[in-house]
């Protein structure tokens, strides 16, 4: 039988598995169905989703992202009280910009870690808000 400690570490690695395979049912696939995920910093006023408003937004960049890799750089964990900080970066193609983004990831599982419950994902606010008009410019063009 797996520990706590090995859950959690096994279901973190899974979450960055999820967004290499750049699909909304694999970036969920490891959610509890009351996952919560917020981004940081707050300046960002980006509301927190659960999971059917994270499978929406994440659903039209699917078509926009190609060759998605997520890279974990570091995973501090803590079974005692069921969270993890991953330090990750990201790096893929897509027709606005060459994406390349790094992220502090605060994790929060339930009590056999093997799902998340809490996702605080502190990216970098500057290049997350400059792709994220690229990418709504492109899709206002798209529909016209």
């Amino acid at each position: 039988m797996s520990s706590v400690a090995e859950n959690q570490i096994r279901t973190a690695k899974a979450l960055f598995e999820g967004y290499n395979e750049y699909t909304a049912d694999a970036v969920l696939r490891v959610r509890a169905d009351n996952c919560i995920h917020v981004i940081l910093p707050t300046t960002l006023n980006r509301p927190s989703k659960n999971n059917a408003e994270y499978r929406e937004f994440f659903g039209p960049l699917q078509s926009i992202m190609h060759r998605f890799e997520t890279t974990i750089h570091k995973i501090v964990n803590d079974p005692v009280s069921h969270t993890a900080a991953v330090h990750a970066s990201g790096k893929g193609d897509s027709p606005v910009a060459d994406y390349k983004n790094e992220y502090a990831f605060f994790l929060e599982f339930n009590e056999a870690g093997d799902k998340i419950t809490r996702i605080e994902e502190f990216v970098d606010a500057q290049f997350s808000q400059s792709f994220l008009a690229k990418v709504k410019e492109y899709q206002a063009k798209q529909q016209q």
